[in-house]
């Protein structure tokens, strides 16, 4: 006799219930896309999409004397920025017992983390291509990153006028573990802070004026001569990624889908689930609409080592 399907059961086919459980893994795997301007909303959208982002430019500040008009300022560099949802990536695998499947939360847990993991590793590495394109840099290739280099980025920030808030820094597997172990670092956190350096090398914390000094295993290093490792750092609005949602499956199609956003990262995914007949089973997919785009470039720098 064949499985009753209940409501305990049937809950599962719920799509938010897959998407959910992958943004919670995919917030584990992604550095820099939780920590840039984030403009998102499930409306639908396609591929080639272009949004306009306007930039408001400065303001210059005038004296004004008593008895005399206000000076009007007018805003120097107002523009906008135009970022093409360029990037449309899907995870999709079969589940052939799809009840049975989803009754075990692990298990939706594990299909949800190899999906969203891909996923991940594909949206971070686009951003990260991405903000490797400015134009700021600062030290030099095959050179060790050490707290004296850290500063000395923080100064270039400083200079090119970003605001001292919300500024982080990405680095290497290797540059991370040369700065945990650069004794002027370890000294400074001896005095200021009192204990170690942090509990794990993949954040570091507040150092040498940024906000959070962080690992990203995505950040590689170049088999040339001499090697070149593209380690970066960032305020938060020097950088956008846009994401939005994809259109929901038509009425009576036999599918049910949904668009959940990830109200830490901004990340929007859409889940879908459909019966294939082709496979004899439920075939899920996750999928992301999305584009990346320097918005100012005095708010990034390319940190090479």
């Amino acid at each position: 006799m064949a499985d009753t399907i209940d409501v305990t059961q049937a809950q599962y086919f719920i799509p938010e219930i897959w998407a959910n459980s992958a943004l919670e893994i995919l917030r584990e795997n992604i550095v820099l896309t939780p920590r840039v301007y984030s403009d998102s909303d499930v409306a639908a959208f396609s591929v080639g999409d272009v949004l306009h982002v306007p930039y408001p430019g400065t303001l210059v500040a005038y004296s004004k004397s008593a008895g005399t008009a206000y000076t009007l300022s007018q805003p120097v560099g107002e523009t906008e920025v135009q970022v093409s949802l360029n990037k449309y990536y899907a995870v999709s695998f079969i589940v052939e017992d799809i009840v049975r499947a989803q009754a075990n939360q692990d298990l939706i847990r594990n299909y949800s983390s190899a999906a969203a993991i891909a996923l991940a590793t594909q949206i971070e590495t686009d951003g990260i291509t991405e903000i490797q394109t400015t134009s700021k840099v600062a030290s030099a290739y095959a050179t060790d990153v050490t707290y004296d280099i850290l500063m000395g980025a923080w100064k270039t920030m400083t200079d090119n006028l970003c605001p001292a808030s919300q500024r982080y820094v990405a680095l290497s597997t290797k540059d991370i573990v040369k700065v945990a172990g650069d004794t002027d670092l370890q000294g400074w956190a001896a005095f200021s802070r009192g204990n170690q350096i942090a509990a794990s090398p993949m954040n570091l914390g507040a150092v040498a004026g940024f906000d959070e000094v962080l690992c990203s295993q995505l950040i590689t290093t170049a088999a040339t001569t001499p090697a070149q490792t593209k380690n970066f750092a960032w305020r938060r609005d020097g950088i956008i990624c846009a994401f939005r949602g994809l259109p929901e499956p038509p009425a009576g199609s036999g599918a049910v889908g949904a668009n959940v956003r990830d109200p830490q990262s901004g990340v929007v995914l859409r889940s879908v689930l459909a019966y294939d007949a082709t496979y004899g089973g439920v075939r899920v997919t996750l999928e992301a609409l999305y584009g990346w785009q320097i918005l100012q470039e005095e708010k990034t720098l390319l940190l090479k080592a």
